[in-house]
């Protein structure tokens, strides 16, 4: 090798490493460290992926890089499974997904099968999601918000696989593998003409979309599909109708729970408070639905997306207190929609006696999280080996989680029980 390539070796690998350094689990990357942090990442040869968890193996066509959220390569997709019933090969396609988890090296990625598949012994779909879970020091955190949400009886939960992931050759580590957000059975099921589902996010990125009246929030509109002036007015007008009456100085007396599903918004807000899931202050990856003309009180949900929850992103475990009714994480429009049930006292006294209701199950959590983190333990191992510069000593993160969730739990039940 000559010395100019030495030269522009050394400089590319100097560059690289001061881009990582001091970066680890960053609320945003840039496309240098991007680039820096795939120049150095670590490897493991997929033959020595042997961690107990299934091993999901994509090959594209051609091979060609997934760089797109937007375009779908094809693809075929082999799932080796422990439990051998679940074993799969076949064709797919697949694209990029997320907002900021998608600038992050560790890509997350959707999966779209041509007919409806069953996989993991889940109920069929054609879409499906792996998340990355780049942030997570644990590779717990949304597994957590959705066993919350399993437990608490939430419409449409999330359920979820830990599994490895090989891209082309590549070990790519360890993912979630879980239901898409949409409108289809299985998963949000609502009446596709008088119902809708939308998603309030600070991106605000994705027509058809509008600002609420009232608060602002960043609605966007999954369902109805294709629609026309009629089913655009259904959406804004029901929105706008809740945030009025939200924000009406004859609130809360004024038959805007007629509007809601009190119980459904109860649940929401509690499990994101639990995890002191800061986006839904924001908002960031908040969804909303309304079942039918017929049903027509707003919900929310699914629970999705909590790498801004348990203290935040890049300060995990650490602060356990505040709750979202008078603590400002995040300044945006979700902090002031949702902060707004608070003022109601029979909002108040329903969020109280739930809260007692599930109490036992709620402080129970943190069996579940070691249970999780023993079967993780070589994943987690794993994982690591390639994205080094995030790798934390595992029993040490799992002592922090378990013990900022012991805390944010006594937390709450101080407080609730004292000032609602």
């Amino acid at each position: 090798m000559n010395r100019f390539k030495q030269f522009f070796y050394l400089a590319v690998a100097v560059v690289a490493a001061v881009a990582v350094a001091g970066c680890s689990r960053p609320d945003s990357e840039t496309p240098l460290k991007d680039m820096a942090r795939n120049m150095l990442r670590g490897s493991v040869k997929p033959k020595n992926v042997d961690t107990g968890l299934p091993v999901i193996t994509i090959t594209t066509e051609g091979r060609l890089p997934v760089t797109s959220k937007e375009d779908y390569l094809d693809a075929v997709i082999t799932i080796t499974d422990p439990d051998t019933l679940n074993n799969y090969d076949g064709p797919v396609e697949i694209r990029g997904r997320g907002n900021t988890t998608w600038t992050h090296p560790k890509k997350p990625f959707r999966l779209k099968f041509k007919e409806k598949t069953r996989l993991f012994g889940l109920e069929e779909a054609k879409n499906w999601v792996l998340l990355a879970n780049y942030q997570d020091p644990t590779l717990l955190m949304n597994t957590v918000a959705f066993e919350l949400g399993l437990r608490f009886g939430v419409p449409f939960p999330h359920h979820y696989r830990h599994v490895e992931v090989i891209l082309n050759g590549k070990y790519e580590g360890s993912y979630l593998f879980t239901e898409h957000n949409e409108v289809a059975g299985g998963r949000v099921e609502i009446n596709k003409k008088t119902g809708f589902f939308a998603e309030l996010d600070r991106y605000y990125d994705e027509e058809p979309k509008f600002l609420s009246s009232a608060s602002k929030l960043p609605v966007m509109i999954k369902s109805p599909e294709n629609m026309d002036d009629e089913g655009y007015e259904l959406v804004t007008n029901a929105v706008n109708e809740l945030d009025e009456a939200l924000f009406s100085p004859s609130f809360p007396d004024n038959g805007y729970r007629d509007l809601i599903d009190i119980n459904d918004v109860v649940d929401f807000i509690m499990i994101n408070e639990i995890t002191r899931n800061v986006d839904l202050q924001m908002p960031g990856s908040i969804y909303m639905y309304r079942n039918s003309q017929e049903n027509p009180a707003i919900a929310f949900g699914p629970l999705w997306d909590f790498d801004y929850g348990f203290g935040e992103a890049g300060t995990y475990f650490e602060n356990s207190a505040g709750m979202f009714f008078d603590t400002e994480y995040r300044s945006g429009p979700g902090q002031k929609f949702f902060a707004r049930f608070f003022e109601d006292p029979v909002f108040r006294e329903a969020y109280k006696t739930r809260w007692n209701e599930k109490y036992a199950e709620i402080a129970g959590m943190t069996a579940f999280m070691l249970q999780m983190a023993a079967l993780l333990e070589k994943s987690h191992e794993t994982n690591f080996k390639v994205w080094w510069w995030n790798r934390e000593d595992y029993q040490k993160e799992m002592e922090k989680m378990t013990t900022w969730y012991t805390n944010r739990v006594e937390y709450l039940n101080q407080r609730i029980n004292a000032e609602f």
